[in-house]
């Protein structure tokens, strides 16, 4: 019959089109979610380590080799916060645990916990644990009398 290849190539080409929303799709997600893993592993141990040193949006996006706006992007998405707020939450957790220890006094802490500004420290402990440093000393002090 005349055109008969045609409609055997129309009839493979429909088959095809009806088998192609089944079709797997390749997936990089996993190797890409590895990767973005281990580059904020990276960032949170580099953040761990230096909390008390000045910390850079740009330094700690180069390390991730990526722009400032894409980490701050990356840093949020994967960590719930922004990279800022969370050294800034560190920083008051760990000069939290110092003044429990009652060695040093606000100020030393705040020094060396990567605070350059006294009445910042103090107004940002306060938002965080509700109460003054020199009280939350006192307040640590009276549970552990009891």
């Amino acid at each position: 019959e005349p055109g008969y290849e045609i409609k055997l190539k129309a009839l493979l080409f429909y088959t095809v089109a009806l088998l192609f929303p089944f079709k797997q799709k390749e997936n990089n997600r996993p190797q890409l979610e590895n990767e973005h893993i281990n580059k904020l592993k990276t960032i949170l141990e580099y953040i761990d380590i230096h909390y008390a040193e000045k910390l850079t949006i740009g330094q700690l996006a180069q390390m991730c080799f990526f722009s400032e706006y894409h980490f701050m992007r990356f840093f949020k998405k994967y960590i719930g916060v922004s990279c800022l707020e969370y050294i800034k939450n560190l920083r008051l957790e760990k000069a939290a645990a110092q003044l429990t220890q009652g060695e040093l006094s606000v100020l030393d802490v705040s020094m060396s916990c990567g605070f350059s500004n006294l009445s910042y420290f103090y107004r940002e402990f306060r938002k965080k644990y509700g109460m003054t440093p020199k009280k939350y000393i006192a307040e640590k002090k009276k549970v552990e009398n009891k």
